[in-house]
């Protein structure tokens, strides 16, 4: 079981630390996230934890410990023995670091811990009289610290973490290759390094290294060239990410190769490396293979990418697909109008902003007229005199006179039709060519018939079906389906009762 507690700021009684459980207490794993601790906190919790038989695994994560260390021992000791075997510390903030103390006294709760890891905690030494104590431990993390070759000499000593095998120094201050191996050669039983992300630069050409070490990571160390500083009882070695233009070291027991993001023009030779069985090489300047460098060995299995094999091949068929896909999408955007539906779209989110429909006071006409220029004639010698000269007399707006001179034709429509009572479509053959209607209609369509179809009347010129109307406008073809519209007749008596209804039709 794990118990994770949040963002709290403990105060300890002289009681036990779990209230209304009933014994014995499972929990496996406890973490502290946020967690403020003091120096009292500290010594009555490492007693009180030990109520928890079960609790293998503590963690901290993004606390922050007030004191300088100065922890109750004898509190501690007499608890008796930490059955924790993993420690876990991330982003530890100590409020006053440079006056902490150096733990004396803690030895007898850290002999059964397996695994420590201290990252981002600003870490830059362990004295050498605690390290001697973590006799059990295997595992050790000291990722994104502050850790210097001169203060990892101290750390690292004799005798110290005698059962370690796993070490991970990466994202630290060390900057002599030789000296972090000097002082690593002390961990006799030491497997696994990382020293990645430090800057060691040129390296010497002899190094002292634990004898049974078979995986290192220098990788993003700016080593510039490699040297038999290298140990060569390795079997896992991976320099990725440095400076590197050639590889050329004898590692006979050597079975997993990292080169990826250096500045090789050549595979490594075969010979100083017989027993490779996996190789990476991405990112380099690597610009043909020979047999020489195989030595006619078969290759299992080669992961290289199309573009890292056919680079130009694959930049000729990338800038072909793009050409198509933008032909396509013409094509495509022609088709279906999505040159329209974006415009659409954007002139619609401009009449959003404004008023719905303006005040009685700011409107103008008693209608705005859309009509064909093919139907001007009509429109403007017919039906104007018959509007304009009525008594009282329609005031029409039409764009040929009352539009704007110099406005944007957008906002010269919108804004007649927001200032306009009614908006009069004269439809015909010729109005559903036109594009100009179309313009009309596409504003209308957005700014009329959501608002209210009674805004709109249709006058009829000649019979036309509602699926000649672009399917576009899906509201308009509604309106011609569902409203009565007026049609112009062929006969005088007739169309003196055309215009009374009409101008009824403006009236309302």
């Amino acid at each position: 079981l794990w118990l994770e507690v949040r963002e709290i700021k403990l105060e300890i009684e002289n009681k036990s630390l779990v209230q209304n459980s009933i014994l014995p207490f499972r929990i496996q794993k406890l973490t502290f996230k946020d967690a403020l601790f003091t120096d009292e906190y500290i010594s009555r919790i490492l007693g009180l934890l030990k109520e928890i038989t079960s609790l293998q695994d503590l963690e901290a994560i993004d606390c922050v410990l007030e004191g300088k260390g100065e922890w109750d021992i004898k509190e501690i000791e007499r608890s008796g023995k930490s059955l924790v075997e993993t420690v876990s510390i991330t982003n530890l903030m100590i409020q006053n670091f440079h006056l902490f103390f150096d733990l004396n006294g803690i030895e007898s709760q850290i002999r059964k811990l397996k695994s420590l890891a201290i990252v981002s905690s600003r870490v830059f030494m362990v004295p050498c009289k605690l390290a001697k104590h973590f006799t059990s431990l295997l595992y050790l993390d000291f990722h994104d610290n502050l850790l210097v070759n001169n203060r990892l000499n101290e750390t690292l000593c004799e005798k110290s973490w005698p059962s370690l095998q796993t070490l991970n120094l990466s994202q630290n201050s060390l900057k002599s290759l030789k000296e972090t191996a000097n002082s690593v050669a002390r961990l006799h039983k030491l497997i696994n390094l990382d020293i990645s992300q430090n800057n060691f630069g040129d390296i010497s050409d002899v190094c002292e290294w634990p004898k049974n070490l078979k995986h290192l990571n220098l990788s993003s160390t700016q080593i510039t060239k490699l040297t038999t500083c290298v140990p060569s009882t390795l079997e896992v070695l991976d320099v990725s990410a440095n400076k590197l233009k050639e590889f050329g070291l004898q590692l006979p027991f050597l079975k997993v190769l990292y080169l990826a993001k250096n500045q090789l023009k050549t595979l490594p030779g075969a010979a100083p490396i017989p027993n490779l069985v996996a190789l990476s090489v991405r990112r380099n300047k690597l610009n043909s293979f020979s047999r020489e460098e195989f030595e006619g060995a078969q290759v299992g299995a080669v992961h290289l990418s199309v573009m890292e094999c056919h680079r130009s091949l694959v930049v000729v068929l990338i800038c072909a697909l793009v050409f198509l896909a933008i032909l396509v999408l013409v094509a495509v955007g022609y088709k279906y109008h999505a040159v329209w539906y974006l415009r659409m779209t954007w002139a619609w989110l401009r009449a959003k902003r404004k008023p719905k429909r303006a005040p009685p006071k700011d409107i103008c006409y008693d209608a705005f007229v859309s009509y064909s220029e093919n139907d001007s004639d009509w429109v403007e010698n017919i039906m104007v005199r018959e509007l304009e000269q009525a008594c009282p007399p329609f005031r029409l707006c039409l764009h040929k006179r009352d539009f704007v001179p110099g406005k944007w034709i957008v906002d010269n429509i919108i804004d007649s039709m927001e200032k306009s009572h009614k908006t009069l479509f004269v439809l015909s053959e010729h109005f559903v060519q036109s594009e100009w209607c179309k313009y009309e209609l596409d504003f209308s369509h957005f700014r009329l018939f959501d608002e209210n179809n009674d805004a709109a009347i249709l006058v009829l010129l000649e019979p036309i079906q509602s699926k000649a109307i672009p399917k576009r406008f899906c509201k308009l073809r509604k309106i011609m389906n569902t409203k009565t519209y007026l049609e112009w007749p062929p006969s005088e008596q007739q169309q003196r009762m055309f215009w009374e209804n009409l101008k009824g039709a403006l009236r309302s």
